[in-house]
């Protein structure tokens, strides 16, 4: 080999070693901007998310609308479990034993907050706490949903009411005041009621104290 074709190989390889060592500065910078990117945060859109379980089966909805957004949740049979709800007008908690019966029930708006507490089966409230602008109530029903106590505090005063199992008023005492009743809602036996004229007691008669619901 000629000393002209060994200044040719060695000028040919200085020319590819700077060739690599620019690739290499490239690939380096390169790495170091996406390393110091900030990262771009993932956001998934939808009006209705379903969860299913590793089986398939569905146990819960994320959805919105224009009017009411929320959660549910669903038992091992497919009966609603946990409802969580916000809304437009009212919004609310529902929670369901495992057969699905309804056992709670927690709801607010701009007047009101109540909370009921279900039998499996029964349609209105066994025990039902409203707290409300006239005041605040404790309402008890029976298995057959007639309601029997209603204790109450209102602008005149606290008040307690028992009912018959017709929902019939029969026996209020409020403050200063303690009275029983006939089916028909006439006065039947207060204190004082014998010392009182026909006039007095029609009068007394309508200034008991109402409940925070307005019921006689």
């Amino acid at each position: 080999m000629t000393l002209e074709q060994r200044l040719a190989n060695l000028e040919r390889l200085n020319r590819n070693m700077r060739v690599g060592l620019i690739m290499c500065l490239l690939v380096a910078i390169a790495l170091f901007t996406m390393a110091a990117r900030p990262a771009t945060p993932k956001v998934l859109e939808a009006e209705k998310i379903v969860l299913r379980d590793t089986n398939g089966n569905e146990r819960g909805q994320l959805f919105a609308n224009e009017k009411s957004w929320g959660l549910v949740l669903y038992t091992e049979g497919g009966q609603q479990a946990l409802g969580l709800v916000a809304s437009t007008a009212v919004n609310g908690l529902v929670i369901s034993d495992q057969n699905g019966y309804g056992r709670q029930m927690f709801t607010s708006d701009r007047n009101q907050t109540i909370w009921g507490i279900f039998h499996p089966g029964s349609k209105l409230a066994q025990i039902e706490i409203t707290d409300k602008l006239a005041g605040a109530e404790v309402v008890v029903r029976d298995r057959a949903d007639v309601q029997r106590i209603e204790l109450g505090v209102a602008d005149k005063g606290p008040g307690l009411a028992l009912s018959d199992a017709n929902g019939t008023m029969r026996m209020v005492l409020s403050e200063g005041v303690v009275a029983s009743f006939l089916e028909d809602g006439t006065i039947k036996w207060s204190p004082e009621w014998e010392k009182l004229n026909p006039e007095e007691k029609q009068r007394l008669k309508h200034l008991f104290p109402r409940m925070p619901t307005g019921k006689p």
